[in-house]
C-alpha cells in the first residue's frame, strides 16, 4: 500500500484485485501515517509493536551502526532494532547525525587536469585585463529532465557528524526531455525543448535558429579572440560542468523547482520548466556569473581536479 503513494491509488488497486468496496481515503491516509511513523501499521496495542526509547545503550548501538553503515536509513535502524522511527530520528539528532546527500560529479580523465588548469589560468589572465568581461560572457548548455524526476539520490543518504564529502560519478544519458537554455549577467536565454531524438542535424538546426543569430557574430565583432568553445580562442575543457553557470547553477536551481512535483506528460512537464525559467531575474543572473573567478581558482587550488564536493 505504502510503495502506491496516494490513496486513490490503494483505492483502485483494491477494487482490481479484492473485488469489493476499498477502505474510504481517511482509513488508508490513517494507516500509511502510521507506517511512516513506525514501520508497522498494528495498533498501537498490539504484541510486537515499535517501541519508544532513548536510553544511552540503544544511542550506543545506534552510533555503532551509523560508523560503520552511514547509508543506513531511519526506517531501516527502526526495523532491525524494534524501535519507533520517532524515537530513532531523536537519537540521530541528539548525536549530532545529519543527512548528507553525495554530489553527482562527472568523471574525469587524466588528461582532463591540464586541459582545466589551463583554462582556468587563462581565464583568470583575461579577467585582470579587463574585469568587466565576466559580465558579457554568455553561457549555454543542455540538460535531461526526466518525467519520473531525476536521479533521487536522497536514496543514497549518509548519515554522519560531519560532511563525508562523498561523490557519485554521472555518466550522460540521452533520455527524456532534452532542453537548451543559456545564461549571462542580465538574463537567462531559452529555453528551447528537444522533444524527440536528438541528432547532429537536429542540434545544428537549434543553433542555427536560436543561438547563432544573436551571439555567434559577436566574439569577431565585439569581443576579437573571446570565443570559449572548442577549438576556440579560449578552448573549453571537455566534462567540465563545474566551471560553467548553466550547469552548476542553472539546471540545478530549475530542477529543484520543477521536481517539486510529479508529471504524467510530456506537456506539462515543459509547461513547469518555462515557468521556473520565468523566476530567474536579472539580480540572481549577475551574482551568479561573477561566482565563476572564484570558481576559477578553486579548481587551480585542486589541480585541475573536482573541487565543489570539498567546499
Amino acid at each position: 500500500m505504502y510503495r502506491l503513494e496516494y490513496p486513490i491509488n490503494v483505492q483502485r488497486l483494491w477494487s482490481k484485485e479484492i473485488n469489493n468496496n476499498p477502505p474510504d481515503r481517511k482509513t488508508i491516509t490513517s494507516l500509511m501515517h502510521k507506517f511512516e511513523q513506525t514501520g508497522s501499521v498494528l495498533n498501537i496495542d498490539a504484541p510486537g509493536r515499535l517501541v519508544s526509547v532513548t536510553d544511552q545503550a540503544t544511542k550506543d548501538e545506534v552510533s555503532s551502526i551509523l560508523k560503520k553503515e552511514p547509508q543506513t536509513s531511519i526506517r531501516r535502524m527502526s526495523t532491525d532494532l524494534n524501535i519507533s522511527m520517532a524515537s530513532v530520528r531523536r537519537m540521530y539528532k541528539s548525536m549530532g547525525f545529519k543527512p548528507y546527500v553525495p554530489r553527482l560529479i562527472h568523471e574525469l580523465n587524466e588528461d582532463d587536469f591540464d586541459r582545466r588548469l589551463e583554462y582556468c589560468d587563462t581565464f583568470l589572465s583575461l579577467l585582470e585585463d579587463d574585469s568587466d568581461l565576466i559580465y558579457r560572457v554568455i553561457w549555454s548548455d543542455e540538460t535531461v529532465f526526466k518525467l519520473n524526476g531525476h536521479i533521487n539520490r536522497h536514496n543514497s543518504v549518509y548519515w554522519a557528524t560531519q560532511n563525508p564529502n562523498v561523490t557519485i560519478d554521472q555518466t550522460m544519458q540521452a533520455e527524456g526531455l532534452i532542453v537548451w537554455a543559456g545564461i549571462w549577467s542580465q538574463a537567462v536565454i531559452g529555453p528551447y525543448f528537444f522533444e524527440d531524438t536528438v541528432t547532429n542535424q537536429s542540434y545544428i538546426k537549434m543553433l542555427n535558429d536560436h543561438f547563432y543569430p544573436l551571439f555567434y557574430d559577436l566574439p569577431d565583432e565585439n569581443f576579437p579572440g573571446r570565443w570559449i568553445g572548442r577549438r576556440g580562442a579560449l578552448d573549453w575543457p571537455a566534462r567540465s560542468p563545474d566551471l560553467t553557470p548553466a550547469d552548476y547553477f542553472l539546471w540545478g536551481y530549475l530542477k529543484d523547482i520543477v521536481y517539486q512535483k510529479k508529471y504524467r506528460s510530456l506537456s506539462s512537464l515543459k509547461q513547469s520548466i518555462i515557468s521556473a525559467f520565468s523566476t530567474i531575474d536579472s539580480e540572481l543572473c549577475k551574482k551568479v556569473c561573477e561566482s565563476v573567478p572564484e570558481r576559477l581558482q578553486k579548481c587551480i587550488d585542486a589541480n585541475g581536479r573536482q573541487f565543489e564536493h570539498l567546499n
